[in-house]
């Protein structure tokens, strides 16, 4: 990689994206003759036989910790949820939906990295857009609105910047009613493209149309996204049938196989349903979301969360870098990168990859950080990490499990057991034999998780160190 040249390596980006040498000319401003130079250039550099093995290395490269931290270092970006200014379905749909494909598309771009906010929509009406970008540490913040006009909707979207305080660019769209069916080409596509032209003084991305049928799928499966974020038994099984609709409708939607992988996961995870019939569909789901969008980050992460699932940390963590190295903003493959290094035992390269997924998305990732500090035995900071996630969503049951394991093994046995009662009441029907068996018997970690739970469920008490080392 080093011996690349520096246009060689902007080649070389666009073509482990999955652009043509048309389409990499027209983004770079290259003849196609030119572009193939390059592409041979590489290639012998590189000492591989095709675009495929070059993107491989490419994609290898960007995943190593040092080059995830080369990108942290640079300016951050973040997404807030767009306001819906009436109570129109269309225009609150719309305004969830725009503010998380915007998240996605940003990151995609793999330049600036990509903190996602994890704020309501309330959270944000309270606060100004650069308030939020400081207190979050980012440079730039994207932020927009919607509302309904006679005979369409108009969508505004702003860029700020959080160290200056001063706004870098603002658009408005007027939608006719046919045309939201195009939304997501003729809104977010366009607001990526605009800002990053005028960010990095180029644009690399393909324009590709939605169908006039895909406005509804596509608002099904952001309505799955929401759902699933709520971490409980009814709402899995809600989400699971927006998603399904979604397919039925449009087959060809990324996000809706990516969301029922997601929620297909949470079913094994926390036992909300048999967990062979969602593994299996968690797997196809992985397949599906690969032969897609062989790009993007979402098939590598769900088939790492499968093999996860199966106890294959191994091959679990090569899926993982992999959807790092397509995605370094990806922020789920860093946290549960970290919890399988952790897992196998390499504790200090799963805390650093911890820190790259808590300082992507602050909020979002404290349970993952409270597993991290419970495999290594820190259990007073695995205790304070997942009651900090509990209070950002107390229904999580995943959470409510490691908060009650870690009072319990630091002998703190009341605490342990009012997070151990809200645990049964959230997931009635979890069995830590099963979860044991799923996740791997032979792993240290998850036995002496599933010893601690089976322990409260049966009322044992277990002197303090007996189990934390």
């Amino acid at each position: 990689m080093a011996r690349l040249t520096a246009r060689q390596r902007e080649v070389l980006e666009l073509l482990a994206k999955g652009l043509s040498n048309e389409q990499i000319g027209v983004a770079l401003q290259l003849s196609a003759a030119t572009v193939r130079t390059h592409v041979a250039a590489i290639l012998n550099t590189l000492q591989v036989g095709n675009r495929t093995e070059a993107a491989a290395v490419y994609v290898a490269f960007l995943a190593q910790p040092v080059q995830v931290e080369a990108l942290l270092a640079r300016p951050a970006l973040t997404v807030l949820p767009f306001q819906a200014f009436d109570e129109e379905p269309t225009s609150r749909q719309l305004a969830l939906g725009i503010g998380s494909d915007l998240t996605s598309l940003f990151a995609r771009w793999c330049w600036f990295p990509v903190v996602h906010s994890g704020y309501s929509s309330r959270a944000v009406h309270n606060q100004t857009p650069i308030q939020i970008g400081r207190a979050l540490g980012v440079r730039f913040v994207v932020s927009g609105d919607v509302r309904t006009r006679a005979g369409g909707v108009r969508i505004q979207a702003r860029v700020e910047d959080a160290h200056t305080q001063s706004c870098l660019w603002a658009e408005h769209y007027d939608l006719a009613p046919k045309e939201l069916f195009a939304v997501e080409d003729l809104v977010s596509t366009d607001i990526v493209a605009t800002v990053y032209s005028m960010l990095m003084a180029r644009v690399g991305l393909t324009q590709n149309r939605l169908p006039e049928s895909a406005l509804q799928p596509w608002m099904l499966a952001h309505e799955g996204m929401i759902l699933r974020e709520l971490r409980e038994a009814r709402s899995n099984g809600d989400a699971i049938v927006r998603f399904s609709e979604a397919l039925s409708r449009e087959p060809d939607l990324v996000l809706a196989h990516f969301g029922l992988g997601l929620v297909s996961y949470d079913q094994v995870l926390n036992q909300f349903g048999s967990p062979t019939e969602a593994s299996e569909r968690l797997a196809a789901c992985a397949e599906r979301c690969m032969t897609l969008a062989p790009h993007a980050a979402e098939g590598y992460y769900l088939r790492s969360r499968y093999l996860h699932a199966r106890g294959e940390h191994s091959l679990s963590a090569r899926m993982l870098e992999a959807a790092i190295g397509h995605n370094p903003s990806f922020s789920p493959a860093h946290a549960l990168l970290a919890q399988v290094l952790v897992l196998t035992g390499q504790y200090d390269a799963g805390l650093e990859r911890m820190r790259h997924a808590v300082r992507l998305g602050p909020r979002s990732f404290v349970s993952g950080l409270a597993v991290v500090h419970f495999v290594r035995k820190e259990y007073a900071e695995g205790l304070s990490a997942a009651e900090k996630a509990l209070s950002i969503n107390s229904s999580y049951p995943f959470a409510r499990g490691i908060a009650a394991a870690c009072a319990f093994l630091m002998g703190r046995a009341d605490v342990a057991q009012g997070h151990f009662r809200e645990f049964q009441r959230i997931a009635p029907t979890f069995v830590p034999s099963v979860f044991r068996r799923y996740f791997g018997d032979d792993v240290e970690p998850i036995g002496r998780l599933a010893v601690a739970l089976e322990a409260l469920q049966s009322g044992a008490t277990i002197p303090k160190g007996r189990l934390g080392g």
